[in-house]
C-alpha cells in the first residue's frame, strides 16, 4: 500500500525543505480575508503608529524620538501557530477500482503533509470519516502533534484505516465543526465523486467557520483515464449496492476521461471563486511528482 512510502526515510528526506503554503496572522473582516496587523515580536516590522497610553513601551522606537522627539510605536507581522487538520475521505469508492490504491495514496499525501506541516512546529492532526449504508458517519481524528519527532505516531492510524460506507461529505465535517476549534487550516482529500451539491456544501461550511481550506482531488489511474479492458461487465455501485450493465470501449473510455474532467474543471472553479486552492492528484504512479512538483506549483506547499 502506498500509504507506507510516506514513512520511508529516504521519502522523508526529500520532504525536508518544504513548507506548508498556509497564511499565518490573520484577521477577519466581513466579506474577505486579510493579513492581519499584530503588535508583538514576529519576524517582519510592518508599521508604525502614534505612541497611546496603555502601548507596550517595549515597542517604541527611540531612533524616531531622538530624530524627530515624537512617541512611535513599531509594529510587526506576527507568526502565528497554526491548527492544520488533513480530513481523508475513507467511504467505499476510495477502494476502487482495486489495483489503483487510492486510499493509499490519499493517506499517504495526506502523511506527508503533515511531516512538512510539522516542519513550522503547527499543531497538525489526521482524520477520516466513514458511513455505513443508511448509518451514522463516524469522524476519526488523531491527537495533535507538533514536533517532528512524533510524526511516527501518525503510522497506526494510517495504516489501520479501511473504506467503508457512502460519501457523507457535509454531514462528516459538519460533525468536525461540532468540536468548535480556533480557525486553522483544513486540508481536504477525496475523490470528490458526489454531487456538486454536496461538495459545494461541505466547503462552505468550512469557510464559514474561518478555516483556510485546500482541497486534494484524488483518482486513480484506470478511473482518471478510462484504461478498463474492452468487455461487458455487469457493475455494482460500492456505496449504493445498485447494479448496472456496461460495455467498455475506445468510445466509453472516452466518455469516462470527459467525465472526469469535467468533475474536475467544476469543481477546480468553484473553489477558485472562493480562494481555496484545488490541486489535483490523478493516479499513485505520479505519488512522488505530485508531492515534489505538483504540490509546490499549486501553492500546496512551497
Amino acid at each position: 500500500m502506498l500509504e507506507a512510502r510516506a514513512f520511508e526515510p529516504g521519502f522523508l528526506r526529500r520532504l525536508d525543505g518544504l513548507v506548508l503554503g498556509v497564511q499565518r496572522a490573520r484577521t477577519v473582516r466581513e466579506g474577505r480575508r486579510a493579513l492581519g496587523r499584530v503588535h508583538g515580536l514576529g519576524i517582519e516590522p510592518e508599521s508604525f503608529k502614534e505612541y497611546t497610553e496603555g502601548d507596550d513601551l517595549r515597542f517604541l522606537d527611540w531612533n524616531a524620538f531622538a530624530r524627530l522627539d515624537d512617541l512611535t510605536i513599531r509594529t510587526f507581522r506576527a507568526e502565528r501557530e497554526i491548527e492544520v487538520t488533513i480530513l481523508v475521505d475513507a467511504s467505499a469508492s476510495m477502494g476502487l477500482p482495486r489495483g489503483d490504491d487510492k486510499l493509499g495514496m490519499a493517506l499517504g499525501l495526506a502523511a506527508a503533509l503533515a511531516y512538512v506541516a510539522m516542519a513550522s512546529n503547527d499543531a497538525v492532526r489526521l482524520g477520516a470519516f466513514t458511513a455505513g449504508r443508511g448509518g451514522t458517519v463516524r469522524v476519526e481524528t488523531t491527537p495533535l502533534h507538533r514536533r517532528r519527532e512524533l510524526y511516527p505516531a501518525f503510522r497506526p492510524f494510517v495504516s489501520a484505516l479501511r473504506c467503508g460506507g457512502d460519501t457523507r461529505m457535509a454531514e462528516a465535517v459538519g460533525r468536525l465543526l461540532l468540536e468548535r476549534r480556533r480557525a486553522g487550516t483544513v486540508i481536504l482529500i477525496s475523490d470528490f465523486l458526489i454531487s456538486a451539491g454536496e461538495y459545494e456544501q461541505t466547503l462552505r461550511l468550512l469557510l464559514g467557520a474561518r478555516h483556510e481550506v485546500k482541497v486534494i482531488h484524488v483518482l486513480g489511474d484506470r478511473e482518471s483515464t478510462g484504461a478498463y479492458p474492452p468487455g461487458h461487465y455487469r457493475v455494482r455501485d460500492s456505496e449504493t449496492g445498485e447494479l448496472c450493465e456496461v460495455t467498455f470501449g475506445a468510445s466509453a473510455a472516452e466518455v469516462c476521461r470527459r467525465r472526469v474532467e469535467k468533475l474536475s474543471a467544476d469543481l477546480a472553479a468553484f473553489c477558485a471563486t472562493r480562494g481555496i486552492v484545488y490541486a489535483r492528484a490523478f493516479g499513485a504512479s505520479h505519488f512522488d511528482d505530485i508531492v515534489m512538483r505538483e504540490f509546490p506549483r499549486l501553492g500546496v506547499v512551497r
